[in-house]
């Protein structure tokens, strides 16, 4: 008795193994930008980190698994979900879009190129920006830690949260109403931010 209640023991842990397995896929890429290319990405739901790197290599990695409804996870087949992308002279475009999934990126990203990122639910960091970025995300929130002091523009915008800039060499100009939050920044740097939340919270920090 005591041998078969091992037996099912064991053969359950492996079960659940090879079922944890199947519900969750990890996808590595890596690309060589040019100076001239921008970088745009655009998913549904999940996070997003950047660390920007004075490299000309765009390294990517992405976890993937269902998204949870309740307390139960959709039983989606991830084997075929592939990363889609488009590179042309002036851009790299990555994309999965998926609404059922729940994906976390890890991205190191070259100082060259300037980010557009498109994200529906979830949270976006950026770490030692030092280019253009244009983000948003429709409920989730935004962090931005640049090695900037100064730029040439920067528009922040909340539905509905806070917005907030820190460590920049201008004032910054407010407009806080019951519910939404703006923050405009102009100086003499090159580069610009627009970043939009429709709910949740902003920062850039210097």
């Amino acid at each position: 008795m005591k041998l078969a209640t091992h037996i099912i023991a064991i053969a359950s842990i492996l079960f659940a193994s090879a079922a944890l397995a199947d519900s969750e896929k990890r996808i590595s890429e890596n690309l060589t930008m040019t100076e001239q290319q921008s970088l745009h990405i655009n998913f549904p739901v999940g996070s997003l980190e950047i660390e920007v790197t004075d490299s000309n290599q765009l390294e990517v990695e992405i976890e993937i698994k269902p998204k949870k409804n309740g307390w139960f996870s959709s039983s989606q087949d991830l084997s075929n979900i592939t990363l889609s992308k488009k590179v042309t002279d002036n851009r790299v475009k990555l994309e999965i879009d998926e609404d059922d999934l729940q994906q976390e990126w890890t991205l190191r990203v070259p100082r060259s190129a300037a980010i557009d990122i498109n994200l529906g639910v979830g949270s976006i960091e950026v770490n030692k920006l030092a280019n253009s970025a244009d983000i948003e995300v429709g409920v989730g929130s935004i962090r931005v830690d640049t090695v900037l002091n100064d730029f040439k523009r920067i528009d922040l915008d909340s539905g509905v949260g806070d917005t907030r800039v820190t460590g920049l060499v201008n004032e910054i100009k407010e407009n806080r109403k019951m519910v939404s939050s703006e923050i405009q920044y102009r100086g003499q740097g090159e580069f610009t931010l627009n970043l939009e939340v429709g709910v949740g919270d902003i920062r850039v920090r210097h």
